[in-house]
């Protein structure tokens, strides 16, 4: 089992302002992240090789998976599955979320696509 400090968590993230991502935990199925989307960005994302589970903690938006296109906001929460492009943008508020990465054996392939106008 391991346990995660929400208080220390926010804590290490905050302090660390270059980051956009904060690592939480790191095993072999799954990969837990907090991310945080500035005011007046985009995020596009690739497709991956696995699925993903953003839950939105705070700030507002848009979210698109695939050709859906939603609004977000605090307590949302917003399934990827495995091979979607995706992208969170429009953010209205800075957009603060948890996210579970499952099914992939390559981190790496959790890259960015270029900006796109929206």
């Amino acid at each position: 089992m391991t346990r995660i400090s929400t208080t220390d968590l926010f804590a290490q993230f905050e302090d660390a302002t270059d980051r956009q991502h904060y690592e939480v935990l790191d095993e072999e199925a799954m990969t837990v992240e907090v991310a945080r989307y500035a005011t007046g960005t985009s995020e596009p994302k690739n497709p991956h090789t696995g699925d993903e589970i953003y839950y939105i903690i705070s700030g507002s938006g848009m979210a698109r998976v695939g050709d859906e296109t939603y609004p977000v906001e605090a307590g949302d929460v917003v399934y990827v599955e495995s091979g979607l492009e995706h992208d969170i943008f429009n953010i209205d508020e800075e957009i603060t979320a948890l996210i579970v990465l499952a099914g992939t054996e390559e981190p790496g392939a959790y890259t960015m696509r270029e900006q796109t106008e929206e």
